[in-house]
């Protein structure tokens, strides 16, 4: 499951309708298993497509609305309703299904819409932000469903979104687009670990920023800023020395030591993407980390395990 992230107007869409061949494309190909579908019809590239708008047939009812692309493959009755039945058990709308696109919620909608998608076991299934209009609790109950109906099937789904954690929470692997231009494709361990720039850094989980000066002694590099100063080891800092960087600090890679010499202030409990963590002010910047048991206005000493390193222009420099 590749799902494309990025803000709205960055190109999604026109990265679904280019797969789906809906759009022409003016250089590059579209493969399907290693086959070159750039000039094949949409009608025979054996798709099923799910945009954000709700595109149900008005005169038809759910059920007719999801059997649909079987019936125009003349599939007999009984085998269309078996294969409809068996959607709507799998996304939990069988009670539903002899009802009007009217009469359904907005969520019921794109169920019904994305079992419709499902039930001829496309070879590549589109979803274009599929949930953009649905509520968070059906929203988070489809993207579980969605995830294990993918899995059972087997089918080659690409997935856009402008919901980051959807992105970290549905992909198998993740494909950044910024402004039309692919940034980053990678696992969501992996663009959580080595962001290409500050903005994924921003959309794979919870980050603060401190800004630090690039020092170079006998004993190697340091970073230093308002309140600390760290040894850094990278060998990528060589080209930065006399400069500002912007340090990447992950909830997950700082901790409170009684020895650091790292002082920060308590200032509040807070979540981060779901995560509890306090926030702590060290020198004019304020960061999270994990909420540990500590009152406000405390003063703590903060150990800086791991961060990104990025350059001014936003580019990561080095993960340490």
């Amino acid at each position: 499951l590749m799902v494309i992230v990025g803000p709205s107007g960055s190109g999604k869409t026109s990265v679904i309708r280019a797969i789906a061949g809906l759009d022409e494309i003016e250089a590059g190909s579209v493969l399907f298993d290693a086959q070159d579908v750039t000039k094949v019809e949409v009608r025979e590239r054996d798709v099923g497509i799910v945009f954000q708008s709700h595109a149900l047939f008005p005169t038809h009812s759910a059920r007719d609305n999801v059997g649909f692309p079987l019936k125009v493959r003349s599939m007999d009755k009984a085998s269309i309703r078996k294969r409809v039945d068996a959607e709507a058990r799998a996304l939990g709308i069988e009670q539903i299904m002899e009802r009007w696109p009217r009469q359904l919620s907005a969520g019921h909608q794109q169920l019904v819409q994305i079992a419709r998608a499902l039930v001829r076991v496309p070879n590549v299934l589109l979803l274009d932000e599929p949930m953009a209009n649905l509520d968070q609790p059906t929203r988070k109950r489809l993207r579980q469903d969605l995830k294990e109906l993918q899995r059972g099937y087997g089918v080659t789904t690409v997935y856009a979104t402008n919901d980051p954690v959807e992105a970290m929470y549905m992909a198998d692997r993740i494909a950044a687009i910024e402004n039309g231009r692919l940034v980053q494709v990678g696992t969501p361990g992996e663009m959580y670990a080595r962001p290409a720039d500050v903005h994924i850094a921003w959309l794979t989980g919870p980050i603060s920023f401190l800004d630090a000066e690039v020092t170079r002694d006998s004993d190697g590099f340091w970073l230093t800023g308002d309140g600390f100063r760290l040894r850094a080891w990278s060998p990528e800092l060589a080209g930065h020395v006399g400069s500002s960087v912007r340090l990447g600090l992950r909830p997950d890679g700082l901790r409170i030591e009684p020895d650091s010499p790292v002082v920060a202030t308590v200032v509040a409990p807070s979540f981060e993407s779901g995560m509890p963590v306090i926030r702590v002010q060290i020198g004019d910047a304020v960061i999270a980390l994990r909420e540990v048991e500590t009152d406000r206005g405390a003063q703590v000493r903060v150990a800086i395990e791991s961060y990104l390193i990025f350059a001014g222009d936003g580019r990561l420099v080095a993960a340490v």
